[in-house]
Parts: structure tokens; C-alpha cells; sequence
């Protein structure tokens, strides 16, 4: 087998970014599925004779689907941090995607903070092409 070098790939950290991206997603398909059981909750309440002007309902439901919007762009440039990882020679680039996006999860509830953590681990091991 002369002439072929064998290509080493950081798969732990790809392995472990890759877990934290699709626990981010999933956090933050959560956050939409509660934007959208407040938007009923607001129909279930006018059927009852509350005012749809309800102070308070509306706000938290822009918050929330805001929250749940980032986290799933959040969760995604994780997956692509990860992908990232796995190419060789574009292992630096992922690590600190998934690092940075990792950490900034947090504000969209940071994939149960599983995911935070994973991510954090991923990044560094991409970082040190582990």
C-alpha cells in the first residue's frame, strides 16, 4: 500500500458536535410547538369570553418564538460545524463554530444544556483534532 496516506478525521468531536447540534434543533422545535399552544390557548380563552387583548399572551408568545427560531438557526450552523470537523484540514474552522454556536444556545435554551455541553466538548476536541 505504498503511496496512500491514511486520512485522520476527528470523530469524536464530530461524533459529539453532531448530538449537540440535533439537541439544540429538538430544544428549540420545542420552543415553536409551546409558540404554537399559546396561539390556540388564545383562541381556547376567547371561546370562554376572554378578550384576545389579553395582556401578556402576546409578548410571551413573540419571545418564545423568537427563542425557538435562533436556537434552530443556532442548531443548524452547529451541524455544519460539525461537518466541518470532519473534513480534513477544516477542523479549526468547525471547532470554533461549534464552540461560539454552542455557547450562544444558550439563550434558546442550549439543547436541555446537554447539548451546551456536548458542544462545548465537540468544539475542543475538533479544535484539537481529536
Amino acid at each position: 500500500m505504498e503511496g496512500r496516506t491514511e486520512v485522520r478525521r476527528a470523530t469524536a468531536g464530530f461524533a459529539l458536535s453532531l448530538v449537540a447540534g440535533i439537541l439544540i434543533i429538538i430544544c428549540s422545535v420545542f420552543f415553536l410547538v409551546a409558540a404554537a399552544w399559546m396561539e390556540w390557548m388564545k383562541g381556547w380563552m376567547y371561546s370562554w369570553g376572554v378578550p384576545p387583548e389579553t395582556p401578556g399572551i402576546g409578548p410571551a408568545q413573540a419571545i418564545v418564538t423568537i427563542l425557538g427560531v435562533i436556537g434552530l438557526i443556532f442548531g443548524i450552523i452547529v451541524l455544519i460545524g460539525a461537518y466541518f470537523i470532519y473534513t480534513p484540514g477544516k477542523e479549526t474552522l468547525g471547532g470554533i463554530l461549534v464552540l461560539v454556536f454552542s455557547i450562544l444556545s444558550i439563550f434558546a435554551g442550549g439543547g436541555f444544556l446537554v447539548g451546551l455541553i456536548l458542544g462545548i466538548v465537540g468544539g475542543a476536541l475538533g479544535l484539537a483534532k481529536k
